[in-house]
């Protein structure tokens, strides 16, 4: 049996609650210095328009972040209403780090006996260890990154700190009224957290292993329990790529609980057990915690008849009320079908439509054929590169760069304090320490095992699953890092508490001494903000807006404009949502287009020109000839681009499959087409951010040009396929480009890649421009502005937009024709002087190493000076190991081994590249292999190449 020592000692500490402020209050004053001032690319855009408008976003539907966001974006303490969400951000990691400062004193409690634990330097130890574990959480790379933008992460790390912080507490006080409220307060807390996000959940298996086992439980009991979750782990390993999979992991787990029942079956309190099983089985589906819940309340009845009859210790009230709290957490999902009924703008997977559409909304079953349970056992990565580092997806990338920089620098001394702080809590109380070690196994292996990030290696040509990651997934290890980071400040406790012991002895002066001059220990966290600082300062970053904004300004009044993925759609729901901006403008995202609910939308909410009704649209669950459910609509519609009759889904046509969108996008061309005097007109402009598909019926790629940053369907389009003019307007008059020439604004790598493009077409109508005079100067056309164009647009370009460095190679060609090497050479130096300035400020990102690269190599063999060329080797080698899969990355060090002649290198390159499957039919990879050493296809290194 174990005795129930209070960690936290009798009455309420005023200094304990004083630091916790403390750290709160640094930690929020951080946070607001370097919270965006607008939104940010990927899902925040999302996120805030959602909760500006109490719109529904993807599943599964985030509600109570959306209704706080909302709450958020009413109080008027600045003006721009993103800026104001962003708080909902800022406020939560600040509770973040001040629970884990909570939570790290506690543990350090556990590290001293019960006489000792309460006296006035033993305090001093846990405050120390407790404003580093703080400070260690605030200022990792993840977490903060978190906190200045409208993320769910924040708020959700909050929640589960707090979740831990309680369970500890309820440890405490197991046995009095007190306890059972925190029980089930947490479980309450936990559910409710689901309406944030699923990450609030991890820690509750872990929880759970302190509410199950009885007061009596032995230390063999914790670490027989324990040592089931770690082996859970080590099962999913063993019978994964195909030794066993699934089937041999339910059979191993059935025999190991068995094992486990015949050991603990009269340490448990059956009655929570089967409450916590009921509520766990929320992470499987939604509709297995419906079933599960009825189930439970049964059993729990039953055992409360016989608990009575038989005069049994059963904690059947505090079981079912931990039904009903979570029950009533869970609750706060009505909002999304209650709202989604009201038709908001923004209303994804409309999960007002039936029950069904409402779990399937929950289960996020659009997002998989099979379950992350069985997927797990189909490893979509070496286990090298998902323990080790690789570019988006490897766990130790993102763990070694979290609290310091990478290498000895993160080993010597972080890595070392949380192992150490790890071990002395096992030491020192294993029923404590223990499940606090399976916590961080649960949050960093576990998740590595659950989510089987894709390294690219694993590529399936069948499917199309299993490419590289399109985004790095640090955010999802988030809860590793935050426990990691109390496990240092634990381990900073337990140095000082050895220097106690090893220097001062018995000597109460000395010992006061050495807590004295360790308290120094508690300033380490400085290290990580200032090595994070620069890289999640938010502050000065207005791209993403800008970016938006000068999307919808390329539109003309009143225009359809088709988007492809999250990064050039998000910004635009949030500006058009959120800021009123260009409404006339008709967003069509081509994935979402794939979705029956989302065409809908678009033809009776949006306007969007789409001839069949909503029989022919909207999709019923039938059972095919194999009893399997099937979705389809009611009524076939004729496809008239195809001439065919069909249903509305996936169909096969000339051998290939015909997707929703593609038909879509035809209809919706063909709806605005009209014709007058034997001429085809579009009745409102309709433009792609990208290409359209190749195979359309209708060529559609033959009659697009590109205009500034998009491109227009026209039936009648330009020669070369481009809007010179109108393009030039766009970028010297109307675009809007705050933040891009400071590369003090920190530049995360996916975002480069979104807005390059602005680069690489501002080149290409410099390219016309330059055509066109030379066409007029052959005509003897004198009073050409052509040239002049090309000029002033390069000098634009250069002036906002430094970065995309091969319009400073354009101009430099400009002078040297013109025969001025001097304004060239200057060109050249000062390209090279801001590629530098944009490497060293991004250090992380591929794009500036690999540009820099390049341009070091073409500077040094124009000035001759080999140490630059081989420099610029050097780094175009660095940024292609550390993305092996990149295809543009590739194609850059193909390039420069090309331009410097070395053979050997471009083969081990190649092979490199080929590790990856989905890069076998790389088409500059293929004519590579079809004559090596051909001189590279485009001189100036462009993405579009």
């Amino acid at each position: 049996m174990i005795e129930n020592n209070d960690a936290a000692g009798p009455g309420f500490d005023r200094t304990n609650a004083g630091l916790a402020g403390f750290v709160f209050l640094v930690s929020f004053v951080v946070y607001a210095l370097t919270v965006q001032r607008s939104f940010s690319f990927w899902d925040c855009g999302e996120f805030i328009a959602c909760a500006f408008s109490l719109g529904i976003p993807h599943p599964p539907g985030t509600p109570l972040f959306v209704i706080i966001g909302r709450l958020f974006s009413l109080i008027p303490f600045v003006e721009d209403i993103s800026y104001r969400i962003n708080y909902l951000s800022v406020i939560s990691s600040a509770l973040t780090a001040m629970f884990s400062y909570l939570l790290t004193v506690r543990l350090v409690g556990y590290f001293f006996d019960r006489e000792e634990r309460n006296s006035p330097m033993n305090r001093v130890v846990a405050y120390i260890g407790g404003i580093a574990g703080g400070f260690f959480v605030a200022f990792s790379r993840t977490n903060w990154a978190n906190s200045v933008e409208a993320e769910v992460y924040g708020l959700a790390l909050a929640l589960s700190v707090a979740i831990v912080w309680l369970t500890l507490r309820y440890f405490e006080e197991r046995g009095t009224a007190a306890a059972a409220k925190t029980l089930i307060l947490v479980f309450y807390l936990t559910m409710l957290g689901i309406g944030i996000h699923m990450t609030v959940f991890l820690v509750l298996p872990i929880c759970s292993v302190f509410f199950v086992l009885k007061k009596e439980a032995t230390r063999r009991d914790w670490l027989t329990l324990c040592g089931f979750i770690i082996m859970e782990l080590v099962f999913i390993m063993l019978f994964s790529n195909g030794r066993g999979g699934v089937g041999a992991f339910y059979v191993a787990s059935a025999f190991m609980g068995v094992g486990l029942l015949v050991l603990l079956y009269k340490k448990i309190n059956w009655a929570l057990v089967i409450a916590i099983a009921s509520v766990c089985t929320v992470m499987i589906q939604f509709t297995t915690y419906e079933k599960a819940t009825v189930i439970a309340v049964i059993l729990l009845i039953v055992l409360a008849v016989l608990s009575k009859q038989r005069r049994w210790n059963l904690q059947w009230k505090t079981a079912l009320a931990i039904v009903f709290f979570g029950f009533m957490g869970m609750s706060v999902h009505g909002y999304i079908p209650i709202r989604s009924s009201l038709n908001p703008r923004i209303d994804e997977n409309n999960p007002s439509r039936d029950w069904q559409t409402f779990e399937n909304f929950l289960d996020r079953k659009q997002y998989q054929q099979i379950s992350m349970l069985e997927r797990m056992f189909n490893r979509r990565g070496t286990w090298e590169n998902h323990f080790g580092r690789h570019a988006h997806m490897g766990f130790w990338s993102y763990f070694e760069e979290q609290y310091s920089r990478t290498g000895w620098e993160f080993i010597l001394p972080f890595f070392l304090l949380g192992m150490i702080g790890m071990i002395t809590a096992i030491r020192k109380r294993l029923e404590i320490g223990l499940p606090f070690f399976t916590l961080f196994l649960v949050c960093s292996v576990g998740l590595i095992l659950y989510m089987n990030f894709a390294d690219g290696t694993q590529y399936s040509f069948q499917t199309g699953d299993a490419y590289l990651e399109v985004r790095n997934r640090d955010y999802f290890f988030t809860p590793a890092f935050v426990f990691f980071g109390v496990a240092m400040g634990l381990g900073i406790s337990a140095v000082i508490i050895w220097l106690i012991n090893r220097v001062s002895g018995v000597d109460p002066a000395r010992r006061r001494t050495v807590v004295m001059a360790s308290s120094i220990l508690a300033l380490l966290p400085v290290v990580s903000l200032a090595h994070n600082y620069h890289a999640c300062d938010r502050s000065e970053n207005f791209i993403p807006r800008n970016y938006a904004t000068n999307i919808l300004d390329t539109c003309e009044p009143n225009a359809i404009l088709f988007t492809s993925g999250d990064n050039d759609t998000f910004p635009l729901w949030c500006i058009q949502e959120v800021y009123g901006y260009r409404l006339d403008v008709r967003v069509v995202n081509l994935s979402l287009l794939n979705t029956d609910w989302y065409v809908e939308q678009m033809k009776n909410r949006y306007g969007v020109p789409i001839s069949l009704d909503d029989s022919q649209i909207v999709w019923y669950t039938s059972e095919t000839q194999g009893g399997n459910p099937r979705g389809r609509p009611t009524k076939p519609f004729f496809d008239r681009a195809r001439k065919r009759r069909t249903f509305l889904e996936p169909s096969p046509f000339n051998g290939r499959i015909v997707r929703v969108a593609d038909m879509m996008m035809d209809e919706i061309v063909l709806e605005s087409t009209y014709k007058e005097n034997d001429t085809l007109k579009l009745k409102q402009p309709i433009y792609f951010s990208s290409p359209p598909y190749a195979e359309s019926p209708l060529g559609l790629r033959d009659r697009i040009h590109s205009v500034g940053m998009l491109y227009k369907l026209s039936y009648d389009p330009p020669p070369r396929a481009i809007d010179a003019d109108r393009a030039y307007d766009l970028f010297m008059n109307t675009y809007r480009f705050d933040g891009y020439a400071d590369s003090k604004v920190y530049r995360e790598e996916n975002a480069t890649g979104v807005f390059v493009t602005m680069g690489v077409n501002a080149s290409r109508i410099y390219e016309e421009f330059m055509t066109q005079a030379k066409i007029d100067s052959a005509a003897g056309i004198t009073d050409s502005d052509a040239k002049e164009k090309a000029v002033n647009l390069m000098n634009k370009m250069i002036e906002v937009y430094p970065e995309y460095w091969q319009t400073s190679l354009y101009l430099a060609d400009i002078y040297e024709q013109d025969g001025d090497t001097a304004a060239a050479d200057e060109l050249w130096n000062r390209m090279h002087d801001s590629l530098m300035a944009f490497a060293e400020s991004n250090p992380e990102n591929l794009f500036y190493m690999q540009d820099l690269g390049l341009a070091k190599v073409q500077l040094g063999q124009r000035n001759v000076d080999t140490a630059m060329v081989d420099e610029g080797v050097a780094l175009a080698w660095d940024a292609f190991r550390a993305n092996p899969n990149s295809s543009y990355a590739f194609r850059k060090l193909a390039m420069i081994l090309i331009r410097t002649a070395r053979t050997s290198e471009l083969n081990q390159a190649i092979n490199l590249f080929k590790e990856y499957k989905i890069n076998v039919n790389d088409p500059f990879l293929q004519q590579l292999e079809g004559g090596r050493g051909a001189p590279p296809p485009n001189p100036r290194g462009q993405p579009g190449m």
